[in-house]
């Protein structure tokens, strides 16, 4: 079956829609093509291929604006159908509609991908007061769409009850990793970067509303316990202004303590886990989206066999954290909180590779791609 993936903001190597979904389908012998804005390492390129898995991309311009946001909607509808595919997958609200206008005019199939609890995302750009009635309009509005689709594809089971009544089908495909042996082999580069002080780790996406001001502070006290301690910040700086973090760093005299890098490319993502001790997960309370959240940085963390330092507050990541005991939960409004589970994990090592342990056994017997892509699979076959 030929199977045509809709990204409006997901570019072309995206985690979850290339190196999960898009791979996964391939190898079960689909025709793969993703229309993406391309990404920052596929530069040049038109195909993708990793082992039995080939995908061709289409590129979109990348969006930077809601005007653009859109005209890529429109873009994708005009590549959708000369694409003829049989089934379209939308990731996005926008590519979501994109995908049932399709439908509406060659009566294709369509699935709709929900990583994000999309309700609290669209009500978080109106004031505090319009965001419950803007939730519920939106809720009402998914539920009209999904009626029309003919696949939902949930990443959390937290979601199902928005679906309630719906006889559309249903599958949990929840944002594990794939499995593979821990990276043991780090580069030179990555240990110089970490060296042989005690290290801790953000990876992805990162700003104000993913910790980054009580990172900050946090690292102010544990250096006064550990004045060799070092904090890697792996993914780009997107909430808030990175100069001004910069400088804060800079002012608080944390330059050679706290160091921002630069995105890098999927694969190498593991030798820079493996390079470290903990791995931080620090998104705050205030978002619904961040309550039910399934990140991809937890599992990364556990099949690297590191301890995570997660929120309390997030449903999804305390349920696995004390399910699999990879970590210590924590208040991460609090710098004193995350501070005190840094410093703790750091001096216990026997503690800290106990969680690290349990992380990676349960990535290996439960929470990795190879089994959670199975039901995905079924689940696109079942639509032929």
């Amino acid at each position: 079956m030929k199977i045509c993936i809709l990204n409006v903001l997901h570019d072309a190597l995206d985690k979850r829609m290339y190196h999960k979904i898009a791979r996964s389908l391939s190898a079960a012998g689909h025709e793969i093509v993703s229309i993406a804005p391309p990404a920052a390492f596929a530069a040049g390129r038109n195909q993708a291929e990793s082992g039995e898995t080939s995908v061709r991309f289409v590129f979109t311009p990348a969006v930077h604006s809601f005007f653009g946001r859109l005209l890529t909607v429109l873009r994708l509808i005009r590549l959708g159908l000369r694409e003829k595919a049989t089934l379209y997958i939308a990731p996005e609200p926008e590519s979501w509609v994109a995908a049932l206008l399709i439908k509406a005019a060659t009566g294709r199939k369509v699935a709709f991908d929900m990583h994000e609890y999309v309700p609290g995302e669209f009500a978080k750009f109106f004031p505090s007061f319009l965001r419950p009635p803007m939730e519920k309009t939106t809720c009402r509005i998914m539920r009209l769409m999904g009626r029309a689709s003919d696949l939902i594809i949930l990443t959390r089971r937290s979601f199902e009850p928005l679906w309630s009544g719906i006889r559309t089908p249903r599958v949990v495909v929840i944002n594990s990793n794939w499995l593979q042996p821990a990276c043991t082999a780090v580069p030179d580069a990555v240990r110089k970067i970490a060296g042989e002080r005690p290290t801790v780790l953000h990876q992805g996406i990162f700003g104000e509303i993913r910790g980054s001001l009580q990172l900050l502070e946090a690292m102010k006290l544990v250096k006064e316990v550990l004045p060799e301690v070092r904090c890697l910040v792996l993914g780009r700086y997107v909430y808030g202004d990175e100069s001004a973090y910069r400088q804060k760093i800079k002012e608080s005299g944390l330059e050679d303590t706290l160091l921002l890098l630069d995105e890098v490319p999927f694969e190498e993502v593991p030798a820079y886990i493996s390079a470290v001790q903990v791995g931080l997960i620090l998104f705050q309370p205030g978002l619904r989206n961040h309550e039910l959240a399934m990140p991809h940085k937890l599992f990364d963390y556990m099949r690297e066999g590191v301890p995570v330092i997660a929120p309390d507050f997030a449903v999804e990541v305390a349920h696995i954290v004390k399910e699999t005991q990879c970590g210590l939960l924590v208040d991460v409004t609090s710098p004193d909180a995350i501070a005190d589970a840094v410093i703790r994990l750091l001096t216990n090592s026997d503690e800290a590779q106990r969680f690290g342990r349990h992380g990676r056994e349960a990535v290996e017997s439960k929470y990795n791609w190879q089994k959670d892509s199975a039901a995905l699979v079924d689940a696109i076959a079942a639509l032929e």
